[in-house]
């Protein structure tokens, strides 16, 4: 874990002036609802860090830490659809679109604008959601979004089409504290 948070510290950008907070223990969480059968599955093991100075945010997720509550959910969307094996990552690079005063306590509107790469498949994205500043300093960041799987050529077999949702909404929420080296 602690690799991963010093990439993505290189990767948003490190510097003595960079701001950068980091979510070690983030939520993701998906629903897929149709008429024959519901799937959800939550991890809360998605890694996040911001760098405030040039807004840049990047979120990597471990696609095998998602549970399911039926193992066999959990087998097929590793294996069949995800493709776990082949594509260990689900990510995001993307810069907050809002002039935001960081050191400003607040709820504010964010926009994020960049890549969303599932299943070896980046799309550009604007991705709205909310970030809250307390003491000076960003504390929590969520979002809202849906997927749809034929953008990253994820397959459903048509025998299961009518248990999968083609469009599955995903939520995400990070804690963040300061980054320290």
């Amino acid at each position: 874990m602690k690799s991963i948070v010093i990439i993505f510290a290189l990767l948003i950008g490190y510097s003595s002036e960079a701001q950068q907070f980091v979510a070690k223990a983030g939520k993701a969480h998906f629903f897929s609802a149709t008429s024959m059968e519901n799937i959800e599955a939550t991890t809360t093991t998605a890694v996040c860090a911001l760098n405030t100075t040039n807004k840049k945010i990047v979120v990597k997720i471990r696609n095998t830490s998602f549970k399911f509550k039926d193992g066999l959910m959990q087998e097929h969307f590793n294996e069949n659809y995800i493709e776990s094996d082949k594509y260990e990552y689900s990510s995001l690079d993307a810069v907050i679109v809002e002039n935001i005063d960081f050191t400003k306590d607040g709820v504010y509107d964010v926009t994020l604008k960049g890549t969303l790469d599932i299943h070896g498949v980046k799309v550009d994205r604007e991705i709205k959601g909310k970030l809250i500043i307390q003491n000076g300093a960003p504390v929590n960041g969520a979002a809202k979004f849906d997927v749809k799987l034929a953008d990253h050529k994820i397959k459903i077999p048509s025998l299961l089409g009518a248990n999968i949702a083609e469009v599955i909404p995903v939520d995400v929420d990070f804690n963040f504290e300061k980054y320290q080296k």
